[in-house]
């Protein structure tokens, strides 16, 4: 072989060493970034997850509070049918 196939072919092999080294930077950048976003993913689950925890609390509130409103109801529309039992009781009385 002559020279100047040798410098083709070594400038070929040197094309082709930085074009590897440059995938491996690529490469490297690309697994920097998914790592990156699989530790936001996992933020955003845990947030997700604590949010979940935070509904279902709010839930058991909101059906704590319809419960105590109905047994308040039943109070109220007791109360209001005793008054008027009374209210009818004083009419009587001062009837007679």
């Amino acid at each position: 072989m002559n020279d100047q196939k040798l410098d083709l072919i070594l400038q070929k092999l040197e094309s082709l060493e930085f074009g590897q080294a440059e995938l491996q930077q690529i490469t490297s950048a690309i697994r920097d970034r998914q790592e990156e976003t699989d530790a936001k993913l996992e933020a955003l689950s845990m947030d997700v997850h604590q949010l979940h925890g935070v509904v279902v609390a709010i839930k058991e509130n909101i059906d704590e509070l319809n419960k105590s409103q109905q047994r308040q109801d039943k109070i109220l529309e007791t109360l209001a049918v005793r008054s008027l039992e009374q209210e009818t009781d004083i009419r009587h009385l001062k009837a007679n």
